[in-house]
């Protein structure tokens, strides 16, 4: 038995062919449903979406460096003020 898009009846579908009509019908709705198009109503909606999520996250993503560039810029001065006290004290 082939697992792809063609199957053949007879392996452990029933003794009569009806199983094997209702598989097929099955089968064929499912890839009709698959190949349906998107109405550019849906299409705009999903992109808009899309795009929202998008600039969340690149705005979340500016945030997040902005703190580290503030943390880096206190650390790196507080090394340097620290080097600046041990050189006077020393």
């Amino acid at each position: 038995m082939e697992t792809g898009k063609h199957l053949e009846p007879g392996e452990g579908w029933g003794e009569g062919g009806e199983d094997w009509a209702r598989l097929q019908t099955l089968l064929e709705l499912v890839r009709r449903e698959q190949q349906t198009e998107l109405s550019p109503e849906r299409r705009e909606q999903i992109r808009t979406r899309v795009l929202e999520r998008l600039e969340r996250h690149e705005a979340r993503r500016r945030r997040r460096r902005a703190i580290v560039r503030v943390a880096s810029t206190v650390l790196l001065a507080g090394l340097v003020l620290t080097l600046v006290i041990r050189s006077r004290a020393g």
